[in-house]
């Protein structure tokens, strides 16, 4: 399930290749990484229907 995302959204940033080879190697995409990532700094996290949520929200289930 996949929305589009406005343009503004959008954000092209250059990792080292190390980063991309520990994100393969634990299995997660370095953009699911650097998504999580921005969400926790703000104080929100995904859920397991991905969707924001703040970090202190209960685990829907």
């Amino acid at each position: 399930m996949s929305q589009a995302q406005p343009a503004s959204n959008v954000l092209l940033v250059e990792v080292p290749p190390q980063f991309i080879a520990l994100c393969h190697a634990c299995g997660v995409s370095p953009q699911a990484t650097l998504r999580g990532l921005a969400a926790m700094l703000c104080g929100l996290r995904y859920d397991e229907d991905n969707r924001l949520l703040p970090l202190d929200a209960p685990a829907s289930r």
